[in-house]
């Protein structure tokens, strides 16, 4: 695991949340972190979103995409979002 996702992992779990994250350095979803939580094995293993975690994850400081998160940003119900924020868990001298 790259040592930005590290980071941030350590992060989420000191604040309550356990999350695999990812940041995304390019493309069309450039700047921002994927996070998803996994309960088990496959896609019935996902954690499922709810408006405490988005509340959660605001009070944390981080934002949808373009909107602040809210109940319908989940992928299809599960916690797979992305989101920006917390750049400080970069390298340094990386863009953000």
């Amino acid at each position: 695991m790259k040592p930005e996702n590290k980071k941030m992992q350590n992060f989420l779990k000191a604040n309550g949340i356990d999350a695999v994250p990812k940041y995304i350095p390019t493309g069309s979803l450039k700047h921002c972190w994927r996070l998803y939580g996994k309960n088990g094995n496959g896609w019935n293993g996902y954690q499922r979103w709810t408006p405490d975690l988005a509340e959660k994850l605001t009070a944390l400081g981080f934002t949808g995409l373009y909107h602040p998160l809210g109940e319908f940003d989940g992928n299809g119900g599960v916690f797979s979002v992305f989101v920006r924020g917390h750049f400080e868990f970069l390298e340094e001298g990386r863009e953000c």
